[in-house]
């Protein structure tokens, strides 16, 4: 018997079985044979999802002190079976099998002193089929020699009706596919998964391990209409999905003797602010099964008491007494990290909700991890500039392109093993760490997404009070160029040059800016109308009198041959009425639809956002003092403007404020303006 950290008892071997509505004389054979193995030390998990017959299950399994879990569902899923069961399971040695499979009493032996010497492996025992007669009618007491000679083996096309490894496998590759439905496939989906992960697949040959199915009358949910299609998208998604980690939105923290998939790695020194809003975004991720490594290097002031505030126990705190570094600091968590995967995260940067989730669904194949866009902001405006990253990562791309910031990396433990950070480097030592990695052909992939707020790089001094970042950089690559002869340099500088951007919807910006300090935001409301607002029947003016109500109106102008204006954004303030504006711009034409939008600060709308990015961080505007002939005023702009701003200024007219424009369109529309021009209007906006 083993015990866990905390002192709990941990079985050598946890057997977990599937079951819905299955026959409960099969599965009491089942459990009898587990029961009789000569490993004593062992604890069965049925878990049943969907039974109709639920209390005779859970009698049968109170009956031989079994653990039972049971899940409503309204269809069966072995996957989902399975991956609950797991869940609950208290070993840190799992075996999967079926309520109608029984194992000889060495079985469970062998299979474990198997995985002993191989621990990173799927161990498999070739079942063999026992033929009609043999049923659990005739099974009451078992006969191996018996059975032998009378069973039929199985070809090797799947799992053979077990499989037995580690919960650090399980938590790899994220359990059983749950998109797996009905029956078949789940099996050998999760054997090809571990394997692409790097693990052994083993078929345990010992006349003393061996495993049989009970004869019972074929299973006919596999072979109805539905059920051939369930079984048609099973093999589609076992021969066409190559990604190794699934079940993103599930969690299995459940268990006993959780083993995160993913480490999130912080290093951090006297800054507890920043690191209390970083910590907040990494514990609202999509995936959960994550453990939270804090490194502090060396603060003046313990951060213990600032994280005890979040009462999450995946968080844990490595105190380093004096700084010693980023490097070391880094080194440090990775050497006491437990997940298969770690996601480097700077302790002033944010990570968007989907991080990990996104990361871990591009990791396919023999990809060591994946990597994302990142997102510049402003940490007084919360102005953004968007960094989608490059789709190729080697040396030449990470020599002469952006191809990646650290905090945007997820990384297999095992590489960061081997690939060390040079503690000589005192601050910003990433650029050589992943030099190292590409030069020895480790392969990550871009996710397509964004998937961290990153601020102003004057914030990326984590550990380190005197080394300026950039030359660090300016270093490494100084001596990474000179390892290399000029001919190469310039074959690398054009190897370079055809590296892609990636392309990330703009819409993954937008969704991005609430997860901004909420200091640095502002809600808006989006008023979209069903036809354009246009200069006849005087809607133009009208908007005058919800201008001098609202204070501020955003316009945007619709394209194409149906000018006017689509949509208004209207600041939301405790001062302002939405529901009155509403009311009022409902009188002149059908609302479409409203939208709660929660923006950066340097940003009054939508359009303003998207022409400062696309712009390349322009951010010229031209505000103009205007008098109150509205009609006249939006006939111009609806033909040169995609969106506009419009301040009232009480007596003295509006404020007009334009988006940055062409040159050529700029110096038609100012010209266009003059007669709208006030007195005080002066000499900044012409």
């Amino acid at each position: 018997m083993l015990f866990s950290q905390g002192g709990v008892r941990q079985p050598l071997l946890s057997v977990v079985i599937g079951i819905r509505n299955w026959g409960l004389d099969r599965l009491e054979i089942a459990i009898r044979s587990h029961l009789q193995s000569s490993i004593h030390d062992i604890e069965i998990v049925i878990s049943d999802y969907g039974s109709d017959n639920k209390q005779e299950i859970q009698a049968v399994a109170h009956k031989y002190k079994c653990k039972y879990i049971y899940t409503e569902a309204k269809i069966w899923s072995r996957s989902a079976a399975l991956n609950l069961g797991i869940r609950e399971a208290s070993s840190e040695n799992i075996l999967t099998t079926d309520a109608d499979i029984i194992f000889s009493p060495r079985a469970h032996e062998i299979l474990l002193t198997h995985l002993a010497i191989m621990p990173n492996s799927v161990q498999i025992i070739q079942c063999r089929d026992l033929p009609e007669g043999f049923g659990a009618d005739n099974l009451a007491h078992l006969d191996w020699e018996q059975l032998f000679q009378v069973s039929s083996i199985r070809p090797r096309w799947g799992m053979g009706g077990s499989a037995t490894f580690t919960r650090a496998l399980f938590s790899r590759l994220h359990g059983f596919e749950e998109r797996m439905t009905v029956w078949g496939g789940e099996d050998t989906d999760f054997v090809q998964r571990a394997r692409r992960s790097g693990s052994l697949f083993n078929w345990v040959e010992d006349p003393e391990a061996r495993i049989y199915h009970i004869w019972h009358p074929p299973d006919s949910r596999g072979t109805s209409p539905a059920g051939t299609k369930i079984v048609q998208q099973n093999r589609q998604i076992l021969q066409e999905d190559r990604t190794i980690v699934r079940n993103l939105g599930q969690s299995y923290r459940g268990a006993s003797s959780f083993v995160p998939t993913v480490s999130i790695v912080i290093t951090t020194k006297d800054r507890p602010t920043l690191l209390r809003e970083s910590v907040a975004s990494c514990l609202s991720q999509t995936f959960q099964d994550f453990e939270l490594i804090v490194v502090d290097d060396g603060s003046s002031d313990y951060l213990k008491p600032a994280l005890d505030e979040f009462a999450d126990d995946r968080i844990r705190l490595l105190h380093l007494e004096r700084s010693r570094g980023i490097s070391f600091a880094r080194n440090a968590a990775n050497r006491i990290a437990r997940g298969e995967f770690i996601a480097l995260h700077d302790d002033s940067d944010l990570m968007l909700p989907h991080r990990l989730e996104h990361q871990l669904g591009a990791v396919i194949d023999d990809c060591a991890g994946s990597y994302g866009g990142w997102i510049d902001f402003d940490d007084e405006t919360g102005a953004l500039t968007p960094q989608p990253g490059r789709t190729t990562f080697d040396r030449p791309s990470l020599m002469f392109t952006r191809t990646l910031v650290p905090g945007s990396v997820l990384i297999r433990r095992q590489v960061l093993g081997f690939y060390r950070y040079n503690e000589s480097f005192l601050a910003n030592p990433d650029y050589h760490l992943f030099n190292r990695i590409a030069r020895g052909g480790v392969r990550l992939c871009h996710c397509g997404h964004y998937v961290i707020l990153r601020r102003s790089h004057s914030h990326h001094l984590t550990g380190t009070d005197s080394v300026t970042p950039g030359l660090t950089v300016a270093v490494s690559k100084a001596m990474d160029r000179g390892s290399i002869s000029v001919e190469l340099e310039q074959q690398y500088k054009t190897a370079a040059k055809a590296t892609q951007e990636a392309t990330i919807p703009f819409t993954e910006l937008v969704d991005a800016a609430q997860h901004l300090p909420p200091r640095l935001t502002a809600k808006r409301a989006r008023i979209e109308l069903d036809a354009p607002l246009t200069a006849r029947s005087g809607q133009f003016q009208a908007l005058g009198t919800i201008l001098s109500a609202s204070h501020c109106l955003h316009l945007e102008f619709a394209t194409g041959p149906a000018k006017g204006i689509k949509a208004v954004t209207i600041p939301e303030e405790p001062s302002r009425n939405i529901d009155d504006i509403v009311s009022r711009l409902s009188t002149l034409g059908m609302i479409k639809q409203i939208s709660q939008l929660t923006l950066p600060l340097a940003y009054p709308d939508v359009p303003t956002l998207e022409a400062d990015v696309t712009r390349a961080g322009s951010r010229e505007e031209s505000h103009f003092a205007v008098n109150g002939e509205i009609e006249h005023l939006l006939g111009v702009l609806e033909k040169h403007c995609s969106h506009c701003g419009l301040i009232a200024n009480g007596d003295f007219g509006f404020t007009l404020a334009l988006p940055p424009l062409q040159p050529s369109v700029r110096a038609l529309v100012h010209a266009k303006l003059r007669r709208f021009l006030t007195a005080s209007h002066g000499q900044g906006g012409a």
